[in-house]
This record gives C-alpha cells, structure tokens and sequence, in this order.
C-alpha cells in the first residue's frame, strides 16, 4: 500500500441552544462529531476523520479529495492506502 498525506477542511460551529460545538467535513458527508467544549470536538473530530477513512478504505471505497481552500480549522493525516485510491 501507499502511504498519501491528505487534509481536510474542518468547520466548527457553535450552537448556544445547546451550549456545544458542532464539528464537520464538508469534502466527507456524514463525517461529523459534537461536545460540550471547542478542544474536545477538535479531538473528537480527528478520531472520526481517522474512522471514516479507515472505514472507506477496508470497504475499498475511494477515499474523497478536499479540494476546497484551507480556512479556518483544517487536519492532515498520512493514510495507508491502495495504489488505485
């Protein structure tokens, strides 16, 4: 397998009826996480990217591009991946 570096845009949003933030990958549908503090849902948001990666992969799915430009919040990560990802 390859290894690829790939980041992806990360958007945070707070929510003050529910006193949290919500975090979420535009570029990964349905890749999002919520808590209580900003800190926790950037962790928590790095634990789903890695998930929802490693999902795609052992489903041999093709694993998303961002294309999008970097603002605000992003996270890189080095995947292991099939040479046809």
């Amino acid at each position: 397998m390859a290894q690829q570096t790939r980041t992806y845009s990360l958007v945070v949003d707070y929510h003050r009826d529910e006193e949290g933030y919500l975090a979420y990958f535009p570029a990964l549908p349905g890749c999002r996480t919520w808590a209580e503090d900003y800190e926790d849902v950037i962790e928590r948001a790095e634990e789903a990217l890695v998930g929802y990666l490693e999902a795609l992969a052992k489903a041999g799915k093709k694993i998303p591009v961002d294309n999008r430009p970097v603002r605000g919040v992003s996270l890189g990560i080095t995947l292991e991946v099939p040479a046809a990802a």
